[in-house]
């Protein structure tokens, strides 16, 4: 019998584990490719002739002009802001799995 309480509390351990890993993969992927975007938004062109400051400054007013006048700009944001949360909350299940096994 204890033998087999063991066994249970491995699976649950290692399906917490393969949780976190997917987790982490997948924030670490999604933070990569909002890099990719914010990079080309922040156009070399631009921090050559601006500077660093300055290429930031339009970047950001890029966005908040997508924002503002885009109808569904605050719904895009608010999905790419979603999307970020999901890994943390598959991370999160992992870890409790995980704890649950002591």
């Amino acid at each position: 019998m204890v033998a087999v309480m063991q066994g249970r509390g491995a699976r649950k351990q290692m399906a917490g584990r393969i949780l976190l890993a997917i987790g982490g993969t997948a924030m670490f992927v999604q933070l990569w490719a909002l890099w990719l975007e914010a990079g080309a938004a922040w156009s070399r062109g631009a921090a050559e002739s601006l500077g660093w400051m300055g290429a930031l400054g339009m970047a950001m007013l890029q966005m908040v002009n997508m924002i503002a006048w885009n109808p569904n700009g605050i719904l895009l944001s608010l999905t790419k802001v979603l999307l970020l949360c999901w890994p943390v909350a598959v991370m999160i299940t992992g870890v409790v799995i995980s704890r649950r096994t002591n």
